[in-house]
């Protein structure tokens, strides 16, 4: 019996890579930076490695270059948080499947680490109509994944087995993180897989194509 699914946040609920490139064309724009050309499928596959990669890459920095990358980092968060709900939306599937989870009493949450600065209108913006149970950020443990901690407030929270409990993620690090918190794990590849890396790789329990075939695993 399912007690508990848990949901990673961009890549995996939400579509917000959109609003990553507007946010790292204005930084680059605002200090000249033309070349070389950013990919968006390359911005993409950077969100779940978090906003450091993303600040690198933006300002043609290798990502030793730590107190430089830094500085670039905080200020794309200012302008990210400006602008962090003008793309931003469920991926296909993703609000049909919320009904239809709560329709079956399905407790589920989300467990994320963009930091609560953020997340918290973000999720508000798209996702409070479906009631998710609660939203775990790197705020409430002090760890980020694959640290299992924010995995093991969640089982905490919904009172679950974590036998019984998946997290669902679409990278390897939820992966790792869900099976250091002893749930079953699922690897959704319509998410933001880092470019030239397997899914199969990461020895997830479940790859899904589509968010209607989670359904499918309850």
């Amino acid at each position: 019996m399912t007690e508990l699914l848990a949901f990673d946040l961009d890549g995996t609920l939400l579509e917000t890579a959109e609003d990553f490139f507007l946010a790292i064309n204005t930084l680059r724009k605002r200090y000249g930076v033309t070349e070389p050309e950013i990919s968006f499928n390359e911005v993409k596959s950077r969100v779940s490695e978090g906003a450091f990669s993303m600040a690198g890459y933006a300002m043609n920095l290798t990502l030793d270059k730590e107190t430089e990358v830094e500085n670039y980092r905080q200020e794309l968060m200012k302008i990210y948080k400006e602008c962090c709900l003008v793309n931003t939306k469920p991926f296909p599937g993703i609000e049909e499947l919320l009904n239809e989870l709560n329709s079956k009493n399905v407790y589920w949450g989300i467990v994320t680490n963009k930091p609560f600065y953020f997340a918290e209108d973000i999720v508000k913006s798209n996702l409070a109509e479906f009631n998710p149970k609660f939203l775990i950020c790197p705020d409430d443990t002090g760890k980020r994944k694959p640290h299992p901690d924010g995995l093991n407030l969640a089982c905490k929270t919904a009172n679950s087995n974590p036998k019984n409990s998946f997290y669902i993620g679409d990278h390897s690090i939820d992966i790792i993180a869900g099976k250091a918190a002893g749930m079953q794990t699922v690897a959704v590849a319509y998410g933001y897989v880092p470019l030239n890396e397997n899914l199969n790789d990461w020895d997830a329990d479940y790859i899904v194509n589509k968010p209607s075939e989670i359904l499918d695993l309850i």
